[in-house]
């Protein structure tokens, strides 16, 4: 994939208008991700640049412009939230060197941060979670620990051993980092088998809390998992989606989700599992509007009640 600089003309810190994190500004570095993992919803959107990532080459002025009016006025946010339409350490020199002047920059403003990352932290990012840890909320999403999954599903991340060594550094530093197993592939993740291998190496780094989901698909997201895929592969994961309507999720309203009776005895054994490895499992609220909610946000919002609005069959 190409990268390309374009200057952004919007403001960076924008509201979410859905679920937990409902009122925490987001910041997202780029427009489409150089992971480019099989199943990414973002990749569907169709503002989302087809073969090219555009990198916001302005985005640290603007930032620092709206930090200082918002502190002026009073409006400062406590909390800000890198967005997981792109991820924060993307595998390019340019957007590394934007991540980190981004992440000093809210930082030394006092604020804390929260992140999801699949990719590769950085050196210098080290240093800042040490220079601030009471602010750094990291969250590592790492769905399976199979090799070949890693290869058919998120070829550019960063491989399982590594995300599993940076888990373990962010417990070391005290960081109390979360796991996104997000999304649960049916059929494939969320048997026995590999469930175990999963939250056996979480439980071994340190991890505490793991927040769950199955995969959802749209439309863009079928047509690239269906080219991208070994139709072997793909063909089986379709049948836990068939017959099902499409229903609005989140801000979309042409999802599919998986079958409430594969979802319920998945999130049942992942549950049972992850408590015989010492792990809390929270199931993410916003992807299962049909299951009681369960807010799995980084931070702890005591006001926080869903808007239920949003979630219609």
């Amino acid at each position: 994939m190409y990268l390309r600089t374009i200057e952004r003309k919007t403001p960076v810190l924008k509201k979410p208008a859905f679920g937990c994190l409902k009122g925490t500004p987001s910041i997202n570095l780029t427009r489409g991700c150089l992971h480019a993992c099989v199943y990414c919803y973002a990749r569907a959107f169709p503002e989302t640049p087809d073969r090219e990532v555009w990198l916001y080459a302005n985005l640290s002025e603007k930032l620092k412009a709206e930090i200082q009016r918002l502190k002026l006025r009073g409006k400062l946010p406590a909390t800000v939230t890198f967005s997981t339409a792109s991820d924060l350490f993307q595998p390019h020199p340019e957007i590394k060197r934007l991540a980190l002047e981004v992440l000093r920059l809210v930082l030394s403003a006092g604020l804390r941060v929260s992140f999801l990352t699949k990719g590769f932290i950085p050196e210098e990012a080290w240093a800042l979670f040490a220079d601030y840890p009471s602010l750094i909320k990291p969250r590592i999403g790492l769905v399976s620990v199979s090799r070949d999954y890693h290869r058919l599903f998120e070829p550019r991340t960063a491989p399982p051993p590594v995300r599993l060594a940076q888990l373990e550094r962010l417990v070391a530093l005290g960081l109390n980092p979360s796991v996104r197993v997000d999304p649960v592939i049916p059929g494939l993740t969320d048997q026995e088998e590999a469930l175990e291998a999963l939250f056996r190496r979480l439980s071994l780094v340190g991890a505490k809390e793991v927040s769950v989901s199955y995969l959802v698909l749209r439309p863009g997201v079928i047509r690239q998992m269906a080219r991208e895929l070994p139709n072997k592969i793909f063909g089986p994961i379709l049948k836990y989606y068939k017959g099902q309507p499409w229903q609005k999720v989140i801000t979309s309203a042409t999802t599919k989700l998986a079958k409430r009776a594969v979802r319920e005895e998945g999130f049942r054994r992942i549950k049972d599992i992850a408590s015989h490895f010492g792990l809390t499992v929270r199931i993410c609220g916003c992807k299962n509007p049909d299951f009681p909610f369960e807010a799995c946000t980084p931070w702890e919002i005591e006001s926080f009640s869903p808007e239920l609005p949003l979630f219609q069959n």
